[in-house]
């Protein structure tokens, strides 16, 4: 893993906000525990019921396609090519395949890496998130493990799976079942199949840090991350690969 160019110094790892604070809606739990309370994005009372309609024209709609795909992440550290597979979460995959086709990731930090996540979702332009973000989907029952390599959605209580996704770089099986917020389980929705490692080579050098910072995260963009957090690596471009790559 790379280590730091010239940046902020550390926040301490020890802070925490106040408990009465939500957990973040948009993470999984800590690995090995149970989730630290911290300053989460304020998203939660925003209805869930937007994801009920909408189309192409940005906003959340349903999405489709019964094959499973191929989408290239193409980042700072390399790509990354993950397999998307729909009979695991069929309403969470069609949700990647109409964000990915419409660039959403296109630029965005992947602002959680730790030894058991590298996480993104957050565009990076506050207009787009507005929308996607509270934009949650129906929760569906866990089909497949969270082994390393494998990808899902982050969430909070019931229906918060949205835009957030995490790539486990480690063998995180005990999501599968894990009763967390109301929900039980962390779905996975598709694997890498090229380029773990340059998820290996992600810098994490932050974190969890920058997620007691989801609400400017949200509300500032990439602006607030690379002035912050300015060695983030980033999702340069992405792809729905069409068969035969």
């Amino acid at each position: 893993m790379r280590t730091r160019a010239d940046g902020p110094g550390d926040a301490s790892p020890e802070r925490e906000t106040s408990p009465e604070r939500p957990y973040s809606p948009t993470r999984p739990p800590a690995a090995g525990g149970e989730p630290r309370r911290i300053a989460g994005l304020l998203v939660l009372a925003v209805s869930v019921l937007a994801t009920a309609c909408g189309g192409g024209d940005g906003t959340p709609g349903g999405g489709g396609g019964e094959e499973p795909f191929t989408v290239r992440f193409r980042t700072s550290a390399g790509p990354v090519e993950v397999e998307f597979v729909p009979e695991w979460s069929p309403r969470a995959v069609a949700r990647v395949r109409e964000l990915a086709e419409m660039g959403y990731w296109r630029g965005a930090r992947i602002y959680r890496v730790n030894e058991a996540y590298a996480q993104f979702g957050y565009s990076g332009r506050p207009g787009m998130d507005s929308i996607w973000i509270p934009a949650g989907l129906p929760d569906e029952p866990t089909r497949a493990s969270n082994v390393r390599g494998t990808v899902s959605f982050a969430r909070g209580g019931p229906g918060t799976r949205s835009a957030i996704l995490f790539i486990n770089r480690s063998d995180n099986s005990n999501l599968d079942s894990l009763r967390w917020m109301g929900v039980i389980g962390f779905p996975p929705v598709g694997r890498v199949v090229s380029g773990m490692d340059a998820v290996d080579d992600l810098y994490g050098e932050y974190g969890d840090d920058p997620l007691q910072w989801e609400d400017s995260i949200a509300a500032l963009g990439n602006a607030f991350l690379d002035r912050v957090y300015p060695d983030l690596d980033s999702i340069v471009d992405v792809e729905v690969l069409e068969d035969g790559g």
